[in-house]
């Protein structure tokens, strides 16, 4: 029977829970008293689909009626919403970030940290003028890009039209979705394999690259470094089952949302949609390595869950937030990912991780796209 007792950790805490180990490091002092460590370069790399995010505001829904969008959806582009792209360049108050949910985290990474290029990011891109302004966009904030350039596709791209308070995404990953294995054979590439220590892969890369994947997968666990997987989309999890069951016993660290653990316990014949007993029981699925895996549930209202071993089980608030103060909901996720990344490469302790990640997530959700240079300068003192 899942033991059911957990601690709730309020958000201004200061001092950390019994368990007070860095994910897989040695034991660490609390975050008052610890000195962080010194980041070497490219301690971490991420490996997703990167897209130019071309972000504007609308005052009337004609847009939205032009191309058939609802003003709150998330889709894939279809051949009539060829020319939104396009149209979106040509205006005015067009706003550029080098986007696609890895890479958006790996920025918020490099915000927090401060010293740029700690992290490396890996993905497809065309040949194009898309591909030079998402290259500039990533380096001005600090990650390292080794884009895998393929000529046959135009580098993906990601309309966001924000009307009020809603948002509707429309993606075309373009040459994202042809990122092949053999581009980590390049020498300069495992170079940058070879120094990290923190590997960070999406669901939605797994759907693209599921060699690299578990190629990725297999070296964290034979080399004893550091795999996170963020499930992504319930997608992901109807359509890649096979390759997520085959890189599972890999894993360390699982991301995910509410909706997207009960995909995984409905793929998996679980028959429960308690979310308590899903986390548990992904938490306690066979290890490769032996090494205990962390299970994280995120929701934009209840508690982070965090499940390790021994039944363990704590939960961190997520404070309210002020409706007038929300300019853009689009990037929440991705924030959270690198605020808890950027102090997990760092040894801090878990509840450390998590706060900063809410903390990030409470930032980039009152500005327009996931734009960090509008961020103030990160202060520890706010966690």
């Amino acid at each position: 029977m899942l033991n059911r007792s957990r601690q709730l950790l309020p958000l201004t805490q200061k001092s950390v829970p019994l368990w007070s180990r860095s994910a897989f490091g040695k034991r660490t002092l609390s975050s008052e008293n610890s000195k962080k460590m010194e980041l070497p370069e490219g301690i971490l790399i991420g490996f997703g689909n990167p897209l130019l995010d071309i972000t504007t505001v609308i005052e009337d829904n004609m847009l939205l009626e032009n191309y058939g969008l609802e003003e709150n959806a998330a889709i894939i582009a279809e051949e009539k919403h060829e020319s939104l792209f396009e149209e979106l360049d040509n205006m005015d108050n067009a706003q550029y970030s080098a986007g696609g949910a890895c890479q958006n985290s790996m920025r918020v990474f490099q915000w927090i940290v401060q010293t740029p290029y700690r992290c490396a990011f890996f993905g497809a891109v065309g040949k194009d003028k898309f591909a030079e302004r998402i290259a500039k966009r990533a380096k001005a904030d600090g990650v390292e890009t080794h884009y895998q350039v393929k000529e046959e596709m135009p580098t993906g791209t990601c309309a966001v039209i924000v009307s009020g308070q809603n948002r509707s995404l429309v993606a075309n990953l373009g040459a994202a979705a042809l990122f092949t294995e053999d581009w980590m054979d390049e020498e300069e590439n495992c170079c940058v394999v070879d120094r990290a220590s923190y590997f960070y892969i999406t669901g939605f890369f797994l759907a693209v690259s599921p060699d690299t994947v578990f190629r990725m997968a297999k070296l964290c666990s034979e080399t004893s470094r550091t795999l996170i997987l963020n499930l992504s989309a319930v997608f992901v999890l109807q359509m890649q089952k096979e390759q997520l069951d085959g890189i599972m016993p890999y894993v360390d660290i699982i991301i995910s949302n509410k909706e997207e653990v009960l995909a995984f316990s409905d793929t998996h014949l679980w028959n429960t949609k308690d979310i308590f007993a899903i986390g548990k029981q992904m938490q306690s699925l066979p290890k490769e390595n032996g090494r205990p895996r962390i299970v994280m549930i995120t929701d934009a209202f209840c508690p982070v869950l965090c499940f390790q071993e021994n039944d363990k089980i704590l939960e961190y608030p997520v404070p309210k937030v002020d409706k007038h103060k929300i300019v853009d909901t689009n990037g929440c996720g991705d924030a959270f990912v690198g605020g808890f990344l950027s102090q997990l490469v760092q040894k801090m302790p878990l509840d450390y991780c998590i706060r900063t990640g809410i903390f990030a997530s409470r930032q980039i959700i009152g500005v327009l796209g996931v734009t960090v240079e509008k961020l103030p300068k990160f202060n520890e003192k706010c966690i």
